[in-house]
Formats: structure tokens, C-alpha cells, sequence
């Protein structure tokens, strides 16, 4: 995960110094182009590593539960693979099935112990039975080789078990496709048992004082963030509620519009509501109504917050001429916003980024 940007946008320069520079810098050809990541996707943590936290933290929280399985509680940190399954992929019929669903075997690879247990199982015997009832779940087949790369234990779990868990959303008047979303999303929901889904969900239904069908949407808009460590939620929350200073309602509204808000770093978070609320001017009602600026690179939002300000068209009050959208901050490639939203040209943007 990067490290927080901690410079922000200062272009200090006179009135007339800054319009001998912006026809400088807009006139000349720039052939750089940045490269930018996918913001969320940095702030995403493995699953299996997610997956881990969970059961390790339910295990102190219950000291009755049974032990889980020693295998399901690995990190499967990345590590040089002992062997490969190269050597093995032609004589093995199961191998053979998980490549043509679509199973990365490279990545099970890198996982300890789990290639020594794929090459134990049988395919007609101990899989068949489970990618069936994936499937007839709403798993869909284009996405169950993504389903098995990032969860192979699911055939660990017995199937009567995994049928519990589905109808006890079921009993909660989850919908099918609901459900197929939920389970397809997060990899490790059936791993979990009817107990431990039912305090997490009652957990973020007190916590947030949700109605059940507002538990419902949460659950199935991000089915990660029931599963993930509660510890960071809490972070999170109190980060959201008592740091930035959102009402409790307004906790509620963020949440249900933007749930991954609870997922990412707590210091990239508060940096940004920094910059947004102090630097940019942004009241709450403002950040609220365009909640994906908390979920947008910092780098990104300074580039076009700075580029608009260094071209005299900051405008984000709708009710008042030459409006900019705030969403244009956070949205669109790099090409769109500078010649749909800034009406500039990319030469000119590149120039100015030379002077960040």
C-alpha cells in the first residue's frame, strides 16, 4: 500500500507571474503522460490475509468455539513456490479441471501447504460436488475459477454446512441474486460459520443503527466489509464520527453509499477529508454528496483541484456559473477531465504537472 503524499498543491506566484507562466505552459508541447495505478486497488488487502485476520480475531473474541482447522488459519503469505505444478498438470485429471475452469495455478503456488493439499484431492470425489453447488448458488462459471484461485479451502467445508449458511440468509430474507453477489464477491463468506455471520451483522446493524433492509444493501453492495477486522472498522468509525466530525446520520449515509470508506488505511482517510475540508474548502454536505472523493488518490484530486485553480476555474457551487462537478475530481481518465471538464488541452496539463 503506498505511503500518504504529505505535500500538498502550493502555487505561489504573482497574478501576472502566474499569467505569464499558465501562457507558458500552454503553449509549449509536453510529451509526458503519468502513469497512474488504481487508487482502490492499492487500498484492497488480500483476501487470504483478510480472511486470516477474521478467524484469528473470532478465536480470541470465543474462547468456546472449536479450534479451527491449523490450515485454515494461514497467512498464505507470498513466498517462492516449493515446486510447481507444471510437472503434475499432465498427469493429473484434477489439475486438469481446475485449469480449464479457469484456476490461476501459479497463484496456489506461492501459498504454503496449499499445493501438497490440491494434489491430495480428487476431482470426482472431493470437488465436483462443491463447483456444483457454487454454481447452483449463483456463482457465475466465468468466475468460479477466480471463486477456487482465491479460496481452494472451500472444499474443506462440508456441504451440509455450506447449505446452512445459505439458508440462513435465506431465513433473513436475502434474495437469491443477492446472495449469488455476496457469495461470489467474498470468496471466505461460507467459511464462516451461521454464528459469526449473524454477530457481524447485528454488529453493524447496532453499531449503525441500520433497519434490516439497510443491513441487507450493506451486506450486499460489500460483502468484504462484514468479513473484514473489526478493529479497523472501529478505526474507521471513529475516525469518520469524531475526527472529521460527520453525524451520526451522516455516518449512516456514508456508509451505505460508500462502504469500502471502511476498508481502506485510517491515515489515508483522514489525510484526505484533510485536504478536502481544509485545503479545498469542502464542507461536510459537499463531501457527502460526492463521497468517492474519500476513495480517490490523493495525487489525483491535488492534480485536478490544483490544475483547475492554476487556470482560474474553481467553481464547485452548482448554484453559480462555469460550475465544476466535484465528481469530475474523481472520475474519468486524465484526457476527459482536462479537455471535457478544464477545456484546456493535455499539452498545457502536463506542463503544469512539471510544476507540482
Amino acid at each position: 500500500m503506498r505511503s500518504i503524499l504529505k505535500s500538498v498543491i502550493k502555487i505561489g506566484v504573482s497574478a501576472r507571474s502566474e499569467l505569464l507562466l499558465r501562457r507558458h505552459l500552454c503553449t509549449k508541447v509536453s510529451i509526458a503522460d503519468p502513469q497512474h495505478s488504481s487508487a482502490l486497488q492499492r487500498y484492497e488487502d488480500d483476501l487470504q490475509n483478510e480472511f486470516h485476520q477474521v478467524l484469528r480475531e473470532e478465536q480470541q473474541r470465543s474462547v468456546l468455539d472449536p479450534v479451527p482447522d491449523p490450515m485454515a488459519l494461514e497467512a498464505f503469505p507470498n513466498t517462492k513456490p516449493a515446486f510447481n505444478f507444471a510437472a503434475y498438470v499432465n498427469k493429473s485429471h484434477t489439475l486438469q479441471q481446475l485449469v480449464s475452469l479457469g484456476v490461476e495455478l501459479h497463484r496456489l503456488e506461492k501459498r504454503k501447504g496449499i499445493p501438497q493439499y490440491v494434489l491430495g484431492l480428487d476431482f470426482e470425489r472431493d470437488m465436483k460436488a462443491h463447483i456444483r453447488f457454487l454454481a447452483d448458488v449463483g456463482v457465475p462459471s466465468e468466475l468460479l475459477g477466480e471463486f477456487l484461485t482465491k479460496n481452494p479451502l472451500i472444499f474443506k467445508e462440508d456441504l451440509g454446512d455450506l447449505e446452512t449458511r445459505t439458508n440462513y440468509l435465506e431465513s433473513k430474507r436475502f434474495q437469491r441474486e443477492e446472495i449469488a453477489r455476496i457469495v461470489t464477491n467474498n470468496p471466505f463468506w461460507l467459511m464462516l460459520n451461521t454464528k459469526r455471520i449473524d454477530r457481524r451483522l447485528g454488529y453493524f446493524q447496532k453499531t449503525f443503527q441500520l433497519a434490516g433492509n439497510e443491513v441487507r444493501t450493506l451486506a450486499t453492495k460489500q460483502p468484504r466489509l462484514i468479513t473484514y477486522n473489526l478493529e479497523h472498522v472501529r478505526k474507521n468509525t471513529f475516525t469518520v464520527q469524531e475526527e472529521m466530525g460527520f453525524e451520526k446520520e451522516e455516518v449512516k449515509q456514508l456508509l451505505l453509499s460508500k462502504p469500502r470508506i471502511w476498508m481502506i488505511k485510517t491515515e489515508a482517510l483522514q489525510y484526505r477529508f484533510e485536504y478536502l475540508h481544509r485545503r479545498m474548502k469542502l464542507s461536510h454536505a459537499e463531501i457527502l454528496q460526492t463521497p468517492d472523493l474519500l476513495l480517490t488518490r490523493d495525487v489525483r484530486i491535488k492534480q485536478r483541484h490544483g490544475f483547475l485553480k492554476f487556470l482560474g476555474k474553481v467553481q464547485y457551487d452548482p448554484k453559480k456559473e462555469l460550475y465544476i462537478p466535484l465528481k469530475s475530481l474523481a472520475v474519468g481518465t486524465d484526457e476527459e477531465f482536462v479537455t471535457e471538464v478544464a477545456k484546456s488541452n493535455m499539452e498545457c496539463y502536463n506542463r503544469f504537472l512539471k510544476t507540482l
